[in-house]
């Protein structure tokens, strides 16, 4: 499932959106690791919980992006073509739909590893 929403939703998004998704992951595992040394540096993980915020905002942006992208296209195919069933229309919005859900996804996730990290630093 997760290789077809790559290739359906356009490899060009998604792939960097996945990519996205796997630096999250590595840098909340080299927080945690971080943050279970003895000699916790509150800078770098600061740092370290910054770029995880980040990293997910920036997949949710780049998911709206790309939707935009494919809707402007999908438009201006529409008006060429001049009268398309509802059912091809319902299709194409499913698909405009892949790249902004698994951005908002990626961004709910470093949301709640931010707040929970910003809360491990301030103890």
């Amino acid at each position: 499932m997760i290789v077809e929403h790559l290739i359906i939703g356009g490899i060009y998004f998604m792939l960097p959106i996945y990519l996205i998704w796997v630096t999250v992951i590595y840098l909340s595992v080299k927080f945690l690791v971080a943050y279970k040394a003895k000699n916790i540096d509150l800078n770098k993980l600061n740092k370290l919980n910054s770029a995880i915020l980040f990293l997910g905002s920036f997949a949710f942006l780049l998911g709206l992006f790309a939707q935009i992208l494919g809707l402007y296209g999908a438009l201006i195919s529409i008006q060429a073509a001049g009268d398309i069933s509802p059912a091809i229309m319902a299709g194409g919005l499913k698909i405009s739909f892949l790249a902004p859900l698994y951005g908002f996804g990626i961004f709910l996730i470093s949301g709640i590893v931010w707040f929970v990290f910003r809360n491990l630093i301030r103890k």
